[in-house]
Order: structure tokens, then sequence, then C-alpha cells
């Protein structure tokens, strides 16, 4: 499924969004943060009657699950405000939405394959949902308590007034606000708007190039109020290269390729692991190129970063032919060279 993010396009917001980009981060919003003043409004009155009628039917020692129940939901409905809100649409061609959220048509919209997108969370608990529009508040109750599948937090955080229905929003909710680090795979296409200007087209396409970023313009439909994308080479080429090869630039010499085999991001220690395949040996100030690029543009936001690397010819691979870890920003390598012996 593709979902999509319109953004704004002052000079201010357009750096800060294209270094995103750049870095692989999307910022998760605080409800606090969000435009409708309504959100996370609920109805709790059947939760209430339904608490009291067990209470009835079941005596004191019911009743007093129930108060610790009441008491849990209370907490919870407090500690919502941590939770982090990404908004997405499912249409890119909305004039409301370009007018609303991309300066008039100034900005851009990214298009994400949500299903990679998603996978990047795969190590931590994140729900993602399309928002439902109701004339009124959704009911709380008893059922929504006792599910495992998130179905307080699509009644806290999944529902909106259907005033903005026209916005077809999706949402991903992680359990902070702040920066949210991604497979950069996830962001397929970049749609520029009708007035975006060309200085700022231009320096997108050379900030992302070797991405396998499809580029677009909208345009109106001839006589008619709605838009169409035509798709738009980019002028730096579409040679993909980005996180594939050290540039000869570093390495002084021939380009050299690496794949990516694994990685994952543990947030509960704020730590990630990769897994590197390299075509030939390379030395420390490649080594270290390459674990700074890995620990800025895909771990954004962990603490400690553990990478190995192995060569495509090497023998034994129980053991990596080297590794870099960051921990508390200091970068330590260690070249194993005893493994191309074995």
């Amino acid at each position: 499924m593709l979902v999509y993010k319109y953004r704004g396009g002052n000079e201010e917001v357009f750096q800060r969004d294209l270094s995103s980009i750049e870095k692989n981060y999307f910022w998760s919003s605080s409800i606090d943060e969000l435009n409708d003043p309504w959100e996370t409004i609920i109805q709790s009155e059947k939760f209430i009657t339904q608490s009291k009628t067990i209470s009835w039917l079941y005596g004191k020692h019911t009743n007093e699950k129930l108060y610790n129940l009441n008491e849990a939901l209370e907490s919870f409905l407090s500690l919502n405000k941590r939770i982090g809100i990404y908004s997405l649409s499912k249409t890119f061609l909305d004039e409301l939405l370009w007018a609303h959220y991309a300066n008039s048509h100034k900005g851009f919209c990214i298009e994400y394959n949500l299903e990679v997108l998603l996978d990047t969370f795969k190590t931590e608990k994140v729900f993602s949902f399309p928002v439902k529009y109701n004339k009124v508040p959704p009911d709380i109750t008893l059922a929504d308590i006792n599910t495992k599948n998130g179905g307080l937090i699509h009644k806290l955080s999944g529902f909106k007034s259907k005033r903005w229905e026209y916005e077809e929003e999706h949402r991903i909710i992680t359990d902070y606000s702040g920066k949210q680090s991604y497979n950069h795979q996830a962001l397929k296409s970049i749609y520029f708007g009708l007035r975006m200007s060309e200085e700022h087209k231009l320096e997108m396409f050379d900030r992302l190039k070797g991405r396998n970023i499809f580029f677009f313009q909208i345009q109106h439909l001839e006589k008619s109020y709605k838009f169409e994308a035509i798709r738009i080479e980019n002028p730096f080429g579409e040679n993909i290269h980005y996180l594939k090869n050290i540039p000869a630039s570093v390495t002084k010499d021939k380009a050299i390729s690496f794949e990516i085999k694994q990685k994952n991001f543990y947030k509960l220690n704020s730590k990630g692991v990769i897994t590197i395949m390299l075509e030939s040996i390379i030395g420390k100030s490649e080594i270290e190129w390459l674990a700074n690029k890995i620990c800025d543009e895909i771990f954004h936001t962990a603490e400690k970063v553990f990478i190995f690397y192995y060569l495509e010819d090497q023998k034994n691979t129980e053991v990596a032919w080297a590794t870099s870890h960051f921990t508390n920003g200091k970068l330590e390598i260690n070249i194993n060279d005893f493994i191309l012996s074995m």
C-alpha cells in the first residue's frame, strides 16, 4: 500500500524536511503538536456503566478488580500524551491537502511503501491504521481494555470528526514522539507542487541522487479542477549507488561495492546491529567512513551501533573479518586479518 506525506515549501521548512529525507527519519508528532484540538477525545460512559453493572452482579471481589481496571484506564489515558503520531494520506492528488500542508503547492509530497516503512519497526511496538471519521467521538468499552491488538490506541488516536474526511488519513502510532529512523527503501517517489521553485527542485535532485527515488511534477488537468502527475528524470542521473558502494573519492582509487545483509534496531536498549558484505578488503579510513554513514543515516537515533563486516570470498564466516562499534559516540575498529588465512 502506498501512502503520502505533504511537506511545506518555505526555505527553513524545506531544508529541515530535505535533511530528514537524507538522514532517513521522520518526525512522529506528539498529540499537542497536531492541528486538530479534538485529538484523543473519547466517550467513557459505556465503560463506566459496564463497570458498575459487573460490580453489582458479582460483588465486592469483582468490584476491587474493576477499581484496579479503572485506575489502569486512567493511567493509560494520562500516558497517551507521550505517544507519537505520523499522519499520512492515501492520496497525492487532493487540492486541499496541497493547499493546507504543502504551502499552497510550493512544497512537495513524499510517497512511501507502507509495508516497507512498518517493517523498520519489527522490533518495536507500533500501530498502523486508517483514521475513521464519525459525527461523534468513539465509545470506550470493557472490550477495548481487554484486547491486546491496540483497540484502545485505535479509539484514542484513530478517530476524527467527519469534517476531516477529505484527508483520507492513515496513521502510524509510535510509543514515543520525536525522530523515528526508517528503511530508506520505503521512500519510493517525490511529487513536486505546482509552485515549487526550480532552485528547490534542483537541490532535491542533487542531494537525493542515486537513491532509486522517482520524481513527478504535479500539473493541472486541462479544463478541470483535477491534477495529474508527470514523471520527470533526475538531471544528475539515475544510477543507483546509495548505500551500495564506497565512492572513489573515499578509496582514492575505484569504488568498492558492499551489501547490507541484515540490520535491526532494538529500541529497548537503543542499539543498532548491522551486517555488511564487502566486495574486497578496505582500510581503516574506508571502514571509518562507512561506519559513520551507517550510524548517521541508518541508526540515527541509536546510542550504540555494532557493525560486522564480511568479505565476499571469505571462507570462514563464523567470525567477522572486521568490526566497528560506536559506544557513547566513540568509534572502535577491529580488523581480524587472521580470518583470511583460515
